[in-house]
């Protein structure tokens, strides 16, 4: 699987875990070899990463974000992420792990400046939980860090649990692959509502992974029932759309595996991922 292109970092609310299924049913519509995808609330990137690995070209691909996973995709499909600044980056990082919270702290309290897309990989690595990191004007929000952690006598966890996942290395060499193998994706770092300024091609395929309805906020949100009864008005486009709960009566209930979640790991059962088509 080291051939592979994976999402850079943890992030919570991201669909790595499914995002097999997801693409899935994108590819089934079966529009042809010329079929635009369209990722919207595209966040680390899963549905669109799972779209490439399955073959599809990038340039097929739209993402659109308005945080700075937009602005992170953006300069990917433009060929503009500098991989020297992300590598200074990364060697400036302490050589003892218990300070990269400190460390994380102190870039995210400067300013938001021309090495955004290289520095907000690292800060979203580092973020406790996984939860967003997004630029608020020109200062960084939302930013809390892990510290370093180490099993005591009567921990039940074993092993330390690192303040950066992944650790440096993994995290350059997943940025490496996804600088050379989503070259060409299209990107708009705009709200998703903009989208609605013009109908879509005819061979469009669309899927939207919102804010999940009473979950943990993020920077930027929007109505979505408004957006869908908006966009059926103007578009014939499949559109498929990610929620916590079925939205209507052609909704799918995926299989999410892993561990049951949340931060502290005592959620009574696991959360659901249900894939609504409109």
């Amino acid at each position: 699987m080291s051939h592979l292109i994976r999402v850079p970092c943890s992030y919570q609310g991201g669909k790595q875990r499914i995002a097999a299924q997801i693409a899935d049913h994108l590819l089934d519509v079966g529009l042809g070899p010329s079929t635009q995808f369209y990722d919207l609330c595209c966040g680390s990137g899963a549905v669109s990463i799972e779209l490439v690995n399955r073959g599809v070209d990038p340039s097929r691909i739209w993402m659109l974000d308005v945080s700075s996973w937009g602005s992170f995709w953006s300069a990917i499909g433009a060929g503009t992420f500098n991989m020297d600044v992300f590598e200074r980056l990364l060697a400036e990082l302490p050589s003892d792990k218990r300070g990269y919270k400190d460390h994380m702290s102190a870039l995210s309290a400067l300013p938001t400046g021309k090495d955004e897309v290289e520095l907000y990989p690292l800060l979203q690595a580092c973020s406790f939980g996984g939860k967003q990191i997004w630029r608020d004007g020109e200062r960084w929000a939302n930013a809390c860090f892990r510290d370093y952690w180490e099993p005591t006598a009567t921990s039940v966890r074993r092993s330390p649990a690192n303040p950066m996942q992944p650790g440096p290395t993994e995290l350059r060499r997943r940025i490496a692959a996804i600088v050379n193998g989503m070259r060409g994706v299209n990107c708009l770092n705009k709200d998703i509502m903009t989208i609605l300024n013009t109908p879509l091609p005819s061979n469009a395929v669309v899927y939207v992974d919102p804010p999940y309805k009473s979950t943990t906020k993020y920077g930027f949100s929007f109505d979505l029932t408004t957006f869908i009864s908006r966009f059926r008005a103007i578009n014939q486009a499949p559109l498929f759309v990610s929620e916590g709960t079925p939205l209507n009566d052609n909704s799918l209930l995926l299989t999410f595996g892993g561990a049951k979640g949340g931060i502290s790991g005592a959620r009574k059962g696991k959360h659901q991922e249900w894939l609504s088509r409109f």
